[in-house]
């Protein structure tokens, strides 16, 4: 488990942090972890318990905002965290970014996927905050089974 989420985390990555990540000795049990905070910040029922776990991962991966210039874009800001390693620099990020949605968009734009046996998370970024499914498969799959179950009807 701990070395197909340091993969799947890394196939996302640019080259630098792809090497970060994959020299972290126990990377797959500390993103492993870093999933459960996440999940549980989410889903969290309460926006008091969603944002005092979201201020705890701040806190805990140490985010801190800097200004990043990448190739063929702009100046923008990153919120790496300062404990060290690539998982605490993805800690913070993510962290941060949740932050952002919650000021953004409300507490309530996070929702286990309403597929039949998918566990996935999402973030609702749509206007009218009505998205219901992790993603365009699983979308996909409860739009056919809804057919399919009015054409024997």
């Amino acid at each position: 488990m701990g070395e197909e989420l340091v993969a799947a985390f890394a196939a996302e990555l640019g080259d630098a942090s792809r090497a970060a990540l994959s020299a972290v000795p126990d990377a797959g049990a500390r993103l492993a972890e870093l999933a459960v905070q996440l999940r549980e910040a989410l889903l969290a029922e309460r926006p008091s318990d969603q944002a005092a776990r979201i201020n705890a991962m701040i806190r805990r991966y140490g985010a801190q905002p800097y200004l990043v210039e990448d190739v063929g874009q702009p100046f923008h800001l990153h919120f790496h965290g300062s404990g060290g390693t690539q998982v605490e620099a993805l800690g913070g990020e993510f962290a941060t970014a949740l932050a952002l949605i919650v000021d953004g968009y409300g507490p309530g734009r996070f929702g286990q996927c309403q597929a039949h046996q998918c566990e996935a998370v999402y973030i609702d970024l749509t206007r009218n905050g009505s998205r219901r499914y992790c993603g365009a498969a699983c979308t996909a799959r409860a739009k056919t089974a809804a057919y399919r179950t009015r054409r024997q009807s």
